[in-house]
């Protein structure tokens, strides 16, 4: 990690470094940190397929950045949700840890700030800049390449990187509810047991598909109290278990719209 800091062709007279500098600093606005040192910025939006093709570039890939990101990210997000929900219990922190921090939640972070299209990755590997891990790691490598960037020019390094994790991943934040990274069906069960103290259960329409490549079909009700069916909802998936968590998400969402009282 040392090496990062010392070795890295970031002077004036480096090749592309002046293009390179100039890409970033939008960046780093969005990112509410300026960097001391940008070229760590660089190499945390590297992906490992472009060093690949210049190997003689004198860049490193993101990859240990984002994995002392990782640990960074763990620390910040326990924090965050430590202050966000004081009273919860531990179970369920470490529940909404998971869903905050999960590759799709840092993936959409990622798009959100327009961090897609800074990174560098192969030339015919373009779609890299799409793809929810490469988002994900580079996320990662921001927050790890703050963090080193900020001790070595004596500011306070997890306070710097808590900007940067607050521009990534504050808006999620905001909208956690508690239930938040719980299956589907355990979410649905649980209002379907408060409205009508009766579990849902899960019916399959039509017959088993016929090969491997169709899709089950499964529909969401539950039976009340005076005999009455309720449809919640239908969803279709590539085994019986997803079209269920299917069918369980599309109720969700109606109950969210108000639509299942």
């Amino acid at each position: 990690m040392t090496e990062l800091l010392e070795d890295l062709p970031d002077r004036r007279g480096a090749p592309t470094w002046p293009d390179n500098e100039t890409r970033l600093a939008p960046l780093q606005e969005r990112l509410g940190y300026a960097f001391a040192r940008p070229a760590l910025l660089r190499v945390a939006l590297t992906h490992p397929t472009w060093v690949n093709e210049h190997a003689r570039s004198g860049w490193p890939s993101n990859a240990c950045l984002e994995f002392f990101g990782d640990s960074v990210l763990a620390l910040l997000a326990t924090e965050a949700l430590w202050r966000r929900f004081p009273d919860l219990p531990e179970g369920v922190l470490t529940r909404l840890r998971a869903s905050l921090v999960s590759a799709p939640a840092l993936a959409e972070a990622a798009r959100r700030i327009e961090l897609g299209p800074l990174l560098w990755v192969a030339h015919r590997q373009a779609e890299l800049r799409e793809h929810d891990g490469s988002l994900a790691d580079a996320a990662e490598a921001v927050l790890g390449a703050a963090f080193l960037d900020a001790r070595a020019a004596g500011r306070d390094p997890l306070a710097c990187a808590g900007t940067v994790f607050q521009a990534l991943l504050g808006p999620r934040l905001a909208g956690l509810r508690p239930d938040d990274g719980k299956p589907a069906k355990a979410r649905l069960q649980e209002w379907a047991q408060a409205r009508w103290r009766r579990p849902p259960i899960y019916v399959p329409l039509g017959d088993r598909p016929p090969h491997e490549r169709s899709l089950w079909r499964v529909r969401a009700e539950v039976t009340c109290p005076d005999g009455q069916i309720v449809v919640l909802a239908e969803g279709e998936g590539p085994n019986l278990r997803a079209a269920e968590s299917a069918a369980a998400e599309a109720a969700l969402e109606r109950i969210d719209r108000g639509e299942l009282g």
